[in-house]
């Protein structure tokens, strides 16, 4: 159904805790009501320490769908690499597996999920958001697109549907650095994804992360998070992979040129949240 197009195709397109620290359950954040005339969506976001370790990752994924179904969420949202880990050497068989047992966790929940994992196709190795419905159905991918230098040693950029429909809305899915293009990590041009997703009809925009915990870019994520929400004129959902320092992206909602909510940047972290999507997109 999805097909990832040859590099050269993509550059000519581009230059146009076994121990899993809860917040405490029934704990939700509301952002606030700006009379879009939208309803709010529930959506659980698990900032978790993502290792190399599958097995270990899953019981973390396995808590945060547990608290998901608690707390009566309509999607559930994991960082990149929150599956296989953010590697290049991991084993498909095993992740596949894995993923097959996350599909089953979404029929017994209900919930629509976005699970960051690396993935293993004939053409090569790719760095997704992999989306699943209630119906345990994959229903859509994204490839991460704007590969940072040490990405394209491991991965091969992917080009996929720019939006995608579920849970009654149309939103768009980046991993990290396509938002970003961080000077310095990318050779570039900035495509400017987010623009071009909220162009056709995204009403939110849902980005999994795993940038760090050095704060010497902080300003310059969150800064370019807030114009690019304000820019797209919808929420950018984020989640970040924990670590035991403060991250330099924090986890949460960004609508306008504000955080609205915004979870510790320390440490692992399942909180549930509201996020109001932008009414149909006129553009």
């Amino acid at each position: 159904m999805y097909s990832y197009l040859p590099v050269a195709w993509h550059r000519l397109l581009m230059g146009v805790v076994a121990g899993v620290l809860l917040t405490p359950g029934a704990c939700v954040i509301r952002a606030d009501d700006d009379g879009r005339g939208q309803s709010k969506q529930r959506i659980t976001l698990a900032q978790m320490l993502v290792t190399r370790d599958v097995a270990a990752n899953m019981d973390r994924i396995r808590s945060a769908f547990d608290q998901a179904r608690a707390e009566d969420s309509r999607w559930i949202f994991f960082p990149e690499g929150a599956l296989s880990g953010y590697y290049g050497g991991f084993d498909q068989d095993q992740v596949s597996e894995a993923f097959d047992e996350i599909r089953q966790m979404c029929r017994e929940a209900r919930v629509t999920a976005l699970v960051g994992t690396c993935w293993k196709e004939r053409e090569g190795t790719f760095n997704e958001i992999r989306i699943v419905d209630p119906n345990g159905q994959l229903i859509g991918r994204y490839a991460k697109t704007c590969l940072t230098r040490g990405d394209a040693r491991q991965f091969k950029p992917g080009i996929l549907p720019l939006v995608h429909d579920a849970a009654d809305i149309r939103f768009g899915t980046l991993i990290c650095n396509d938002l970003w293009v961080t000077p310095g990590f990318s050779d570039g041009p900035n495509p400017h994804l987010s623009f071009q997703q909220a162009k056709s009809g995204a009403q939110v925009i849902f980005h999994a992360v795993n940038s760090g915990s050095d704060q010497r870019y902080r300003d310059y994520h969150e800064s370019n998070l807030r114009v690019r929400s304000a820019e797209a004129q919808c929420p950018i959902v984020v989640v970040n992979a924990a670590r035991d320092k403060p991250v330099n992206c924090a986890s949460g909602v960004v609508d306008g040129f504000e955080y609205v909510v915004q979870l510790p940047r320390a440490g692992e972290v399942i909180q549930t949240v509201e996020f109001h999507p932008a009414a149909g997109s006129t553009r």
